[in-house]
């Protein structure tokens, strides 16, 4: 029977208790005062050394112990656990695998890219790089892409109507950015985690603005 005085901790814990370690009879016990902690056999567990001390590992749980004398409980840990396992070590009978059957490789075919579609996703990739951070991702997509670009059509052929949309919009996103700024709970149940109040603001102001400045392309083109 092995008995060590130890220091106990859980990994990314930077407390330590006061611990006591028994080795007998193919078993490892830890306590701390009168509570045990773990009881497991010596040849179901894992034990390593690292920098910090002792590693033990068994049954999901890891322990990390710094005992006084290491290389005495080093040794009998593994004197036990190699006794352990001869004892407990069964006959096995060989397995035959089956033979696989070789299925034949289909070579897959490789998608044809075409120019324009690279440029587009790489212009959209680059975009999302760069302000990714402050807007959702559905905006770098090549549906809002083309939704801005019959956007602008439409704002060139009826620009008015455009711009009183535009401005509309912005400020109901501007006023509901604002509102779940200042409630959370309002934020969880209109936004639904979709997108943040803070990009609710910026979506809100950039509308208002680009309304702005439609408006006053209209009022240039068609007086």
């Amino acid at each position: 029977m092995g008995q060590f005085n130890a220091s106990l901790r859980l990994p990314g814990d930077s407390k330590a208790l006061a611990a006591t370690v028994h080795i007998q009879e193919g078993r490892l016990q830890v306590a701390s005062g009168e509570h045990v902690i773990g009881d497991w056999e010596l040849a179901a567990i894992d034990i390593s050394r690292i920098p910090e001390g002792i590693r033990v590992a068994a049954e999901g749980e890891v322990l990390l112990l710094d005992i006084a004398d290491r290389a005495a409980f080093e040794e009998e840990a593994a004197s036990l656990n190699g006794k352990a396992k001869r004892s407990g070590k069964a006959k096995k009978t060989p397995r035959t695998r089956a033979p696989r059957a070789s299925t034949p490789r289909v070579a897959k075919e490789k998608p044809v890219k075409v120019e324009g579609s690279s440029r587009i996703d790489g212009f959209l990739e680059r975009m999302k790089e760069r302000f990714g951070s402050r807007l959702p991702d559905w905006v770098f997509t090549r549906k809002t892409l083309f939704g801005a670009l019959a956007l602008l059509v439409l704002s060139i052929v009826f620009a008015r109507q455009v711009s009183y949309l535009l401005l509309i919009a912005g400020v109901i996103a501007l006023l509901t950015g604002g509102v779940t700024m200042l409630d959370s709970v309002i934020a969880r149940r209109i936004l639904r985690h979709r997108v943040t109040p803070i990009q609710v603001v910026i979506g809100g102001g950039t509308v208002f603005v680009l309304g702005l400045l439609v408006g006053m392309v209209g009022n240039q083109l068609w007086g």
